[in-house]
């Protein structure tokens, strides 16, 4: 026999054996990560959260000085009971707010993009929005500042799985990139980013591996 009849068989008999699998069929199999993350619309009763434990943070400084301790005497001055009674006041107003401002929440759940889908929105997105040849380097940076925040409304938009209220009531349809960008219009930009950076951590998720890598020994001595 041939070394290219042996090799002819070689091949034959590991097709024949249970071991062999179908590459394209096991690609069907990739998945990509999830994960959620949750954003607050109510953004006025934040900043009056915000200003109410900021009151009273300082109301317990001054309180802390007409106490029993500082005032070097077995009852607290009563000024202090006056402030206690401020601070309690404003505490009742901090579990409003609370509440309020939690009712306010949307949680997403996302997938990440897969990354012939991302080529392709890459893709169109280029095409939709290049700059003229003959366009100036402002004209041009314009145009990339377009592109980027346009690729980024398109990979939210396809990273979204669903979007939960704070009552559980669930929205599953597929977001339109139209609906992303009403979105991106209306968050705070801190709440906006949010949204994006767990789109983009999903999809470029270049350590997702690593600890599988570092408790396999086998991996590893693979790699």
């Amino acid at each position: 026999m041939s070394v290219n009849e042996a090799e002819v068989a070689a091949v034959v008999e590991e097709m024949k054996a249970d071991e062999t699998f179908d590459l394209v069929e096991a690609l069907n199999e990739v998945t990509y990560p999830t994960g959620e993350v949750k954003v607050y619309l109510d953004a006025a009763g934040a900043e009056e959260l915000n200003e109410v434990l900021a009151e009273i943070a300082e109301l317990g400084r001054e309180a802390l000085k007409y106490s029993a301790e500082a005032q070097g005497s077995m009852t607290d001055s009563p000024e202090k009971e006056a402030i206690d009674a401020q601070i309690e006041e404003l505490q009742e107003r901090e579990k409003e707010l609370i509440e309020r401002v939690s009712g306010s929440a949307l949680t997403f759940h996302m997938r990440g993009v897969a990354p012939e889908l991302w080529r392709i929105l890459v893709k169109e997105v280029r095409r939709k929005n290049k700059a003229a040849s003959k366009a100036s380097a402002d004209e041009k940076e314009e145009a990339n500042e377009v592109m980027l925040e346009k690729l980024d409304n398109e990979l939210v938009s396809k990273a979204i799985i669903r979007v939960t209220n704070a009552k559980g009531a669930t929205d599953e349809r597929a977001f339109k990139v139209e609906t992303v960008e009403k979105l991106r219009g209306k968050l705070l930009q801190s709440e906006w980013e949010r949204v994006l950076d767990k789109a983009n951590t999903l999809t470029f998720a270049n350590a997702v591996f690593h600890n599988v890598k570092a408790a396999d020994a086998d991996f590893l001595s693979q790699s």
